[in-house]
């Protein structure tokens, strides 16, 4: 990880925008494409179209205090049919987010399979992965409960857990920004403890 956060900086000392692989990984039909299009100045749309393979999303923004990045976002297909060639995809990402819909028990289930099979399939072990509970604008219909997915998210070791609505914009800015935010500080307490021995 010290490699990574090293290779990081220097990244952003050489360019102005350096470009973060995220990927976006669950459930078919959880809303992770409809969390990349408002995340990359779209608009909510409700026709579902399942994701074939992958789709890639841009966006440049800047995440803190001084700093721009250009987002590249694999937003991955859902179906268990393209589980196997989706190990390729993973390679080559900073960070990234499991999600699941409030409303569906089995898409929450099945986050754990997901989050193994990125960390099994990718070269960075330790990338920052936020669990994301979407769909709150169907509160009267949840079933998996805010407590469930923190306790889930801290058994698989992941950055946090955030609930959020690409139909109502709530909270998908943080979806992508938080694990960012995550590098930049275990690189401040980093430099913070080699500077206070």
């Amino acid at each position: 990880m010290e490699i990574f956060l090293r290779m990081m900086v220097i990244a952003l000392a050489l360019t102005r925008t350096p470009t973060w692989k995220f990927v976006i990984i669950g459930d078919y039909s959880v809303g992770k494409t409809s969390l990349c299009k408002v995340f990359s100045g779209g608009s909510f749309v409700h026709e579902y179209k399942p994701t074939i393979g992958v789709d890639i999303f841009i966006r440049t923004i800047p995440v803190v205090e001084g700093i721009k990045i250009t987002y590249q976002i694999w937003d991955l297909a859902g179906q268990k049919r393209f589980h196997e060639v989706m190990g390729r995809y993973y390679n080559g990402a900073k960070g990234g987010a499991a999600v699941f819909d409030i409303t569906r028990l089995e898409t929450f289930e099945n986050i754990p399979e997901w989050v193994e099979h990125l960390r099994e399939n990718i070269d960075n072990k330790n990338i920052p992965l936020i669990l994301v509970g979407n769909k709150v604008d169907l509160e009267d219909k949840r079933i998996v409960s805010r407590e469930e997915a923190e306790e889930l998210a801290k058994e698989l070791k992941l950055i946090g857990y955030i609930e959020a609505s690409a139909k109502q914009n709530l909270n998908v800015e943080e979806v992508f920004k938080a694990p960012f935010r995550t590098i930049v500080e275990k690189y401040k307490k980093l430099l913070s403890r080699k500077s206070n021995p």
